[in-house]
């Protein structure tokens, strides 16, 4: 009987999100910003930050592709700098999301009983709480203090994490019920060891689409808390102050370009978490995985009977 090693299994996995017309656009949408935020700034001839009253609010032209702003600041490639703050900002939230979100959400779902039932209702009592409110109190409390990256990220962080402790819990407790779970069980292996080998691998994957579907929402919470005052302080670019900025001085087209932006990454964010989703299903690939102490045992002679 011969079983397809782990490289094997991630290869047909990569091979299989290539082949995903949906993973791909997605991909090549959030790696299209990601390059654009990250490599005009670093090229681009002008400071994001500096101002130039001699080019204050002239058109796009060869000089300045999509124009200047009320500073005289060139817009093509402040909004290249306030994308990455922006996501800067969403990477740093993501992540204490992930940690607080994973963590909650595999404990739960591990332990079950009535721990999993007593988490889950007070799960469900924070997210019946409103989100943006929640991060409107907490900047206006901390920011007496600080108004900065941070404490942004703190903001978003806290309230934020609710989704994916549900989407992992929710994951933990379906592959808990697989056969090949149920036979590494049978086959004598304990908690722990059915925990790390077979359940929380196969986990990974709900992770990485909890991760680009919670994205789009950090980015807008950044967007709508700039706007409202409470982003970074300016110049700070950020997608959020530069609508700001266009509300506050009546330049509309300030207001549309980090709009679209925003939309464009959110649609490519969540085309990524659709093909992710599709390509990292456990009920596809689980089966696969089983570790390899209890393929061994499963492939021993049963013993005969005297």
């Amino acid at each position: 009987m011969s079983v397809a090693g782990p490289t094997s299994g991630r290869r047909r996995m990569i091979g299989a999100f290539f082949r995903n017309p949906t993973a791909c656009l997605g991909a090549a949408v959030v790696l299209l910003v990601l390059a654009y935020c990250v490599v005009v700034p670093l090229v681009s001839p002008y400071d994001p930050e500096d101002a130039d009253f001699s080019a204050v609010r002239e058109p796009p032209s060869a000089e300045h592709w999509l124009g200047t702003d009320q500073f005289g600041r060139d817009i093509f490639t402040r909004l290249a700098a306030g994308g990455l703050v922006t996501l800067t900002i969403a990477g740093a939230a993501l992540a204490v999301i992930l940690v607080i979100g994973v963590a909650y959400g595999a404990t739960s779902g591990l332990l079950g009983g009535r721990v999993d039932t007593v988490m889950m209702r007070l799960l469900d009592g924070l997210l019946a709480i409103p989100r943006l409110p929640v991060s409107i109190v907490i900047l206006v409390v901390v920011g007496l203090q600080a108004q900065n990256v941070q404490t942004v990220v703190l903001a978003l962080s806290i309230v934020n994490w609710m989704i994916t402790a549900r989407l992992v819990r929710g994951e933990i407790v379906f592959l808990k019920r697989q056969d090949y779970v149920r036979a590494a069980q049978a086959l004598g292996a304990g908690r722990r060891a059915v925990a790390r080998r077979h359940v929380v691998p196969n986990a990974f994957g709900i992770v990485l689409v909890a991760l680009f579907l919670e994205l789009p929402a950090v980015i807008l919470g950044e967007a709508f808390l700039s706007v409202l005052g409470l982003g970074p302080e300016a110049p700070t670019p950020t997608w959020g102050n530069i609508a700001l900025e266009g509300i506050t001085f009546g330049r509309l087209w300030l207001v549309f370009l980090p709009s679209l932006a925003i939309a464009i990454f959110a649609v490519g964010a969540n085309l990524l978490a659709d093909g992710l989703g599709d390509t990292l299903d456990p009920r596809r690939w689980g089966a696969a995985r089983v570790g390899r102490r209890w393929r061994k045992l499963a492939e021993q002679p049963a013993p005969e009977i005297v």
